[in-house]
């Protein structure tokens, strides 16, 4: 699968919906996942997606279903609320659950201490946000993001001037 975008935010905000037509017309293969029809609850913290049962959480709701998605992914757009600057408790539970990517073992990568990777693979990880976010901030957080699961940061832009993340996309 080529793109897929994982929408968190509320349905009536309608911009989305451009959002994700925009992405669409530049990837064919572009895939929609709106979390706003799925159960996704909180991680609960108990390391067994990561320790007892590789990949499969201990919390019982549609959690598996976005994860398989995403391992079939080449990129990964998430479009998310920002609430005090950084992103919404939809998203970063979303960041929370995505740890299985990785191994319980450390290695050291260019003088930082990282999780060795599960999978071989790659993803372009992106951010369309709303609300008062600090791109910056939210642009370095991407990157470190990519970084910690060995993928590369197409940038974090407000939905409102998020031309930039299409240009990245077209170039994939």
């Amino acid at each position: 699968m080529g793109c897929l975008i994982i929408n968190t935010l509320p349905k009536i905000d309608n911009r989305s919906n451009e959002v994700i037509k925009s992405i669409a017309e530049k990837n064919d293969k572009t895939e929609i996942f709106d979390l706003n029809e799925y159960k996704i609850g909180p991680c609960i913290g108990c390391t067994n997606c990561w320790l007892k049962t590789p990949g499969i959480c201990a919390v019982k709701d549609d959690w598996e279903i976005v994860f398989k998605k995403i391992l079939k992914s080449e990129s990964v757009v998430f479009l998310a609320e920002t609430h005090f600057g950084f992103v919404s408790h939809k998203m970063k539970n979303i960041v929370d659950r995505l740890i299985p990517l990785l191994l319980p073992y450390t290695k050291l990568s260019k003088g930082q201490m990282r999780h060795k990777n599960r999978y071989k693979k790659c993803w372009n990880i992106g951010l369309i946000f709303t609300g008062n976010g600090n791109k910056d901030f939210l642009n370095d957080w991407m990157g470190r993001f990519a970084l910690n699961f060995f993928s590369k940061s197409l940038g974090a832009y407000n939905i409102n001037d998020s031309e930039g993340l299409y240009r990245e996309i077209s170039n994939i």
